[in-house]
């Protein structure tokens, strides 16, 4: 029969002045008290889990860390004690180790079954900025965890489990200072082992427990903390039974009752999905080898550089028109119109109708007249863009429902002063696209970024977005091919834009080395496949329409 280990825990006691919500005056009397409560209790073991004291000056502190050693030294049953970041600020661990009577170094005890692991980082200076726990901690625990098969509890000052900080008093605001930098890396190391069932900690604050694998992490309120106690000392501490299971109590005026079963060894929960664009790009992967009956072409530096056609991209298209495949060429740029685009790719040997070339502009006037059969805007950008929009059917307006932003070389600072008011007045703020430049054979010029950002630092709005990689124009794109988004893959050389776009709006994609240099720099926005440029990708595409 297992027999059941009783602990009893109390942590981050600030002996010391009251500062903040801490009661720091009443900690040695609520420290006898716990001392009381552990003689009537039958305990195994006392844990002390750090932060003995609220730092001062060194030698202010020297004195506060004695009086707290001599309640302790009156306990008359095994303790531990781990160093908090406070016992370190003016004190040495060796000096913390003389007063306390012990040594304060990382170590472990086997206790009733269980392995007890005193994991003791060094919480000198900033450490929320430093590698903590450091590697040779890391391999510390490792290797103490592999050296036994008993179920393991891990004891750590500040906690592993980079829990969320809403609501509390110190940590909301300084969420850094909650954890430490390679927490990550340390639940690795416990999730590995296999062996792990409970980590306990305190410097947080406050009473709480998350799950994670299986492996239950539990902090603990402070002895002499008050904002959750109604200015009230906690006067917390806990007692822990494990046996097959654990159960906690945290006692004092803000209680806390657990109990569950102890995690089996090797008992792993099913790992996290990986994020959700991560997930689709696994799935549009998986399809790689669907058919294809339409594809969506990035013009510059897919089809064309500036003024001169990339190499094969004339051919590419011919082929691809030529298997029964719909094109819909798509740009972000909403200063020329779709019959400009047209006239530019006939010059280049490539014929695509102008019914088939979307703008961002076009996205625009589509987004607007879905809101409002004749929306009322004003227009910061190029006499294209305006144009399209009142083709469209808006109306220019001295009290505008939206001002829609976008860039016009010739734009003045004082044309954004009448956009910047009508913002103030309740306008709404649309932008065509958020491409900071665009590349041009004479080195990049600005686009709608820039612009935008303007006005939504003037204005406080946050604009909506209209060109790639939102889905809107996306939408629209497979609306002119009439087809599904299964059946079609977009070409682009930009990961932002193109292959984010098409992930996000289900499409498969391909990014081409034609264009878009930076998109031979790692990205997070992974295309279904690479090709040198169109024309590598073609026969691909041709092989999928069959």
């Amino acid at each position: 029969m297992t027999e059941t280990l009783k602990l009893a825990v109390v942590t981050d006691i600030h002996h010391g002045p009251d500062r903040y919500t801490k009661k720091g005056a009443a900690a040695l009397p609520l420290l006898r008290a716990f001392s009381d409560r552990v003689a009537a209790g039958a305990f195994d073991l006392v844990v002390d889990l750090g932060d003995r004291i609220s730092n001062v000056d060194r030698d202010t502190d020297l004195q506060f860390m004695a009086e707290v050693a001599s309640v302790f030294e009156e306990i008359g049953i095994p303790r531990e004690h781990l160093l908090g970041n406070h016992d370190l600020h003016y004190i040495s661990a060796g000096e913390n180790e003389a007063i306390m009577g012990r040594s304060l170094g990382s170590h472990s005890i086997d206790l009733k079954g269980q392995h007890l692991v005193f994991w003791q980082h060094d919480l000198s200076g900033s450490f929320s900025e430093e590698p903590v726990p450091s590697s040779s901690d890391l391999e510390w625990l490792r290797a103490d965890l592999e050296s036994t098969n008993l179920p393991a509890i891990i004891f750590t000052h500040v906690p592993l489990n980079d829990a969320a900080m809403t609501g509390n008093f110190y940590f909301q605001n300084n969420a850094a200072s909650a954890t430490l930098r390679q927490t990550a890396q340390a639940r690795e190391v416990i999730e590995a082992a296999g062996n792990v069932v409970l980590c306990v900690a305190g410097h947080v604050h406050w009473n709480d427990c998350t799950t994670i694998d299986g492996v239950r992490y539990l902090t603990l309120q402070s002895l002499t903390e008050s904002y959750t106690t109604q200015n009230e000392a906690s006067a917390a501490w806990a007692e822990i039974e494990v046996d097959g299971q654990v159960r906690w109590r945290a006692h004092g005026g803000d209680p806390m009752v657990f109990e569950a079963p102890l995690r089996g060894r090797n008992m792993r929960w099913v790992p996290p999905l990986p994020a959700f664009q991560v997930l689709r790009q696994q799935e549009l992967a998986d399809r790689i080898n669907d058919p294809v009956h339409g594809v969506i072409l990035d013009m510059d530096g897919v089809l064309f550089r500036g003024e001169q056609s990339i190499e094969g991209s004339a051919e590419a298209v011919r082929d691809l028109q030529a298997h029964g495949i719909g094109i819909v060429c798509l740009t972000n740029n909403a200063r020329r119109t779709p019959e400009d685009y047209e006239k530019k790719l006939r010059k280049l040997g490539i014929l695509v109708n102008a019914t088939n070339i979307l703008t961002s502009g076009l996205a625009v006037a589509r987004f607007l007249t879905t809101q409002d059969s004749a929306p009322k805007v004003h227009v910061v950008g190029s006499d294209v863009l305006r144009h399209t929009l009142l083709d469209a059917g808006a109306v220019e307006s001295e009290n505008p429902d939206y001002v829609v932003a976008s860039i016009d070389l010739d734009l003045k600072i004082a044309d954004l002063t009448p956009a910047i008011r009508h913002l103030s007045n309740g306008a709404k703020l649309i932008a065509s696209n958020a491409d900071a430049v665009i590349p041009t054979p004479n080195g990049p010029e600005p686009e709608a970024g820039p612009v935008a950002a303007f006005l939504e630092a003037a204005s406080g709005q946050t604009a909506i977005m209209l060109g790639k990689p939102q889905s809107a124009i996306f939408e629209l794109a497979l609306e002119r091919l009439g087809l599904a988004s299964e059946a079609v893959v977009m070409v682009g050389d930009t990961p932002s834009t193109d292959i984010a776009g098409a992930t996000a709006s289900g499409l498969r994609s391909i990014l081409v080395a034609s264009g878009n240099t930076a998109s031979d720099t790692a990205s997070e926005h992974e295309p279904t496949a690479r090709f040198p440029d169109l024309r590598a990708a073609v026969d691909f595409l041709v092989k999928q329409s069959a």
